[in-house]
This record gives C-alpha cells, sequence and structure tokens, in this order.
C-alpha cells in the first residue's frame, strides 16, 4: 500500500525539520562544551564512541533495527579511507568552534562548491560553463565578507581549520568519486561487502574512533590525568545552565541522530530534492547559531552570510553542469583504459547518455565460452532490465547458471575489444528470452560482435522447465 503524496510530503518535511534541528543542537552544544571544557580533540573522541554506540545498539537484539555485519578485509579496507578522512574532517571542525563562532564555521564549510569546482578544474582538467563560475563570485565574497570581523590573532586559528574542514571533506568527496570506484572495478567482490546506512555508519564511526586513540592520549590523556584541565566561563553572556556531562551526552546524542537522519532523507528522495535541502540545513544551522549565542552580528557580516546564502542557491541551479563535467571526465577515463560498465550507471556515463541502454547480460558456461568462470570477458555484469521490463538473469563466480536451459555452441573464439574495435557496450550478446517471450529457435547477435559464424549460436527453450531465478 502506497502513501499518498500528502502525507509523502508531510514526512519529507518533518524529516528536514529534525535534520536541521539536530545538526544545529550538534554544532551548538558542541561550542557550549568547547566554552566550558577547551579539549576539541576530546570532543572529537567521544563524538565518535557515541555514534558507533548508537549503532551497535539498533542493532542490537533488543531493537534489531539493522543486522550487524561481520567485519571482514574488504570491509575494514574500504572503511579504513573513510575513517580517516572522518578524524581529519571534524577535528578541524572541533578546533575551529572553540576559536570562532559556529556561524563563522558554517558560512566557510559554505565555500565547499568553489574548492570543489577548482579542485576537478585544476587537477583533472575539466571545464565548466560561466553559469558555474559566476555562481562562485557572491559565494566567495559573502565568506570573505562575513569573516571580515573575526580576524584577530586568536581567532587566525579558528578560521584557518574552518577552511582545513571543508577542504578535508571535499577532498573525501572527490576521493570515493574517484579513486575508489576504479580501484573496485565493479566485480563481485566490490558488490559482496556493500553495506546498508547502519553498518556503513557504525564501520566509518568505530574506524575513526579506533584512529582517533592514538592522538587523544598524545594530546589530551595527559592533561586530564595530571588534574590541570582549565575550565573556563564563557566572556560573554551568562553561565551555561547545564554541566558539561549533560552537554556530551546531548552531542554525541543529536550527532548521532544527524547523521542517521540524513541518511534516511538521502535514500528516500532524489540527489536534487536532497541538495536543495542540505542547502537550507546550512542556511538554518547559521541562524539558529546567531540567535542561539545572541551573537551580535555587524552589517556587513550580515551582508556577507546574504551574499554566501545566494551563490550556494545559484551554485545548486548550475549543479547539473558541474555533475556533467565529472561524468565526462570519467567517460574520458574509461575511453582511455577500456574500461567495460558495471552497472547501468556506467552504462549512462560510457555512452554519454541520459537514458539506460538496453543491454543486458548473457548466461555462459565455462566451457561454451572458454572464458572461464561463467563471466564475460573475464568480468562479472550486474543485472540490467531490458527493454520488455523483464529482469534478466545475473551471474557470479560461484553460482554458475542451471545446466539444461541454455546450450552455446560457437565455431571460433570470442575476439578481443582490441580487435573488434567496436565499443565495450556494443560487444555483450542479447539476453536468454523469458517465459513470456515468445519461443524461438535462434538468438541474433548483435551488429559489430565480429563473429562469423553467428548462426552457430542456438538457445534451446524448454516449457516444461521452471524460470531460471535472479541471483542476488
Amino acid at each position: 500500500m502506497t502513501a499518498s503524496p500528502g502525507s509523502s510530503n508531510f514526512l519529507f518535511v518533518l524529516l528536514c525539520s529534525l535534520w536541521y534541528t539536530t545538526s544545529a543542537l550538534s554544532s551548538n552544544t558542541g561550542k557550549a562544551i568547547l566554552n566550558q571544557f577547551r579539549y576539541p580533540i576530546t570532543l572529537t573522541f567521544v563524538q565518535f564512541g557515541f555514534v558507533a554506540f548508537y549503532c551497535l545498539l539498533f542493532m542490537s537484539p533488543l531493537v534489531h533495527f539493522s543486522k550487524l555485519r561481520r567485519p571482514t578485509k574488504a570491509i575494514l579496507r574500504s572503511t579504513f579511507p573513510m575513517g580517516l578522512f572522518q578524524v581529519g574532517g571534524h577535528i578541524f571542525s572541533s578546533i575551529a568552534i572553540s576559536r570562532i563562532p559556529v556561524s563563522t564555521v558554517h558560512t566557510i564549510k559554505a565555500l565547499s562548491p568553489l574548492f570543489t569546482v577548482a579542485a576537478y578544474a585544476l587537477l583533472f582538467g575539466v571545464s565548466y560553463s560561466s553559469k558555474t563560475y559566476i555562481s562562485l563570485l557572491p559565494l566567495t565574497l559573502g565568506v570573505m565578507l562575513a569573516c571580515s570581523f573575526d580576524v584577530s590573532a586568536s581567532n587566525v586559528i579558528g578560521l584557518l581549520c574552518a577552511f582545513g574542514s571543508a577542504l578535508v571533506f571535499v577532498s573525501s568527496n572527490i576521493f570515493f568519486k574517484k579513486i575508489m570506484p576504479s580501484n573496485t572495478g565493479g566485480t563481485s567482490s566490490a558488490a559482496s561487502h556493500k553495506l546498508d546506512k547502519m553498518n556503513l555508519l557504525l564501520y566509518s564511526s568505530g574506524m575513526a574512533f579506533l584512529l582517533m586513540i592514538p592522538i587523544w592520549m598524545y594530546y589530551d590523556l595527559p592533561v586530564l590525568l595530571s588534574g590541570k584541565m582549565v575550565a573556563t566561563v564563557p566572556a560573554k553572556g551568562p553561565p551555561s545552565p547545564h554541566s558539561v556531562t549533560y552537554y556530551f551526552f546531548m552531542n554525541g546524542t543529536v550527532h548521532y541522530a544527524q547523521n542517521i537522519i540524513a541518511f534516511v532523507i538521502l535514500s528516500s528522495t532524489s540527489p536534487v530534492t536532497y541538495s536543495i535541502a542540505s542547502l537550507i540545513k546550512r542556511v538554518a544551522v547559521i541562524c539558529i547559531a546567531i540567535v542561539w549565542f545572541s551573537q551580535a552580528v555587524h552589517p556587513i557580516q550580515a551582508l556577507g552570510i546574504g551574499m554566501t546564502f545566494t551563490g550556494l542557491y545559484m551554485y545548486n541551479n548550475a549543479k547539473g553542469d558541474v555533475e556533467k563535467g565529472e561524468k565526462k571526465l570519467r567517460r574520458m577515463e574509461a575511453a582511455r583504459d577500456m574500461i567495460m560498465p558495471t552497472t547501468k550507471e556506467e552504462s549512462r556515463i560510457l555512452l554519454g547518455t541520459d537514458t539506460p541502454p538496453e543491454v543486458v547480460t548473457e548466461y555462459a558456461t565455462a566451457n561454451a565460452s572458454g572464458l572461464g568462470s561463467g563471466t564475460l570477458y573475464g568480468r562479472t555484469r550486474a543485472a540490467s532490465v531490458s527493454a520488455h521490463g523483464h529482469q534478466p538473469y545475473s551471474l557470479h563466480h560461484h553460482r554458475p547458471p542451471p545446466s539444461g536451459t541454455l546450450h552455446v555452441s560457437t565455431s571460433e573464439d570470442i575476439p578481443s575489444i582490441k580487435e573488434t574495435g567496436a565499443s565495450p557496450v556494443e560487444l555483450y550478446p542479447s539476453p536468454p528470452p523469458s517465459h513470456d517471450s515468445p519461443t524461438s529457435g535462434t538468438v541474433s547477435l548483435p551488429t559489430g560482435y565480429g563473429l562469423e559464424n553467428s548462426q552457430n549460436l542456438h538457445h534451446h527453450y524448454h516449457p516444461h522447465h521452471h524460470p531460471i531465478p535472479v541471483l542476488a
């Protein structure tokens, strides 16, 4: 039973409201902690510990929100770089919050689009339209004006750490978009350790927590054991109404909540809608922080914050051009390295089309094709959807297709991509028919396949056989 559009919209608005609230509370309670307890390394360490603890709690038999995946080498290898980026980004962010206002930190983080465009343009030679570059002008000027009254000697470190946090998270985004996919290559081993949102959050925060242990032991543990902790009182405004322990608990709880809510929103809406919601979230966090701490805002700072919001909105409208540039780069690299697509998304990128091509995989036994393990050209393919809406059969190394349903015979070896000169996608043969398809004695091969005796490839359809199940 599907939900009505009205209830779906209400749920989306409710989730966004909770996301904005938890994000603002996470930043503001962190600032409240650091006003009394100036140890940002400890704050970051405790945040990762709370997130990992709550993940384990919700995956325990009492709650059973999700099933815990046992750690494997593949999981640890893929989440280790995530932990490194998380540690670097959050340490910089905590140090920045301890020295400059929360609103200033998040205004500087709004420069992430500028760093992203600059990285792709300078490092990878991606060019963008004038619309994208124009959107970066008010964004940059706005951040400069917003930071113009936070340039004291003490605040310079905070400003640099805020810039450092933005750079680390941008680098993380580029790393996992460009480097990690090329390492996995879309093989079945990559799919075997794919994690759901709860396990992904557990392993990334848990890895970050473990990486934080030596850092925390070096910087903060000796001071905490010596009993020479410095408890400070805010220079402006009334003293905090709650203890540091209370704020630590609140901060860890809302920090976990904002992460899991962001995952839920991202999985239930389109990337464009999520991007707009994320833009509004940054605006909400900055405004709530100004009101929370009764921060005096100079008119020039207010103008700068307004220009930053305008730049973010303009960049969001031009974001499609940025994504086209990234896909163009990936398409050029795939053509250069002769990389074959492994998913429908990769097929669209390689062909430069907005709709998925009508290409699917075929079952081929090791003895028939001579390629071993039942794979096509020695590589596995994710299942696609044919033009008739039927999902074809997928194949893994460890599960060959049932015998007696498909017989393939060829008179020549299958040519390589370099020998035919054809597109990698064009070399995929057609799928076997399902029970809904009309019976046919012969399956014709697509143009450019390169087999002179293609009439020797026959598919024998047996109506009394059960259909082959789709392999997960």
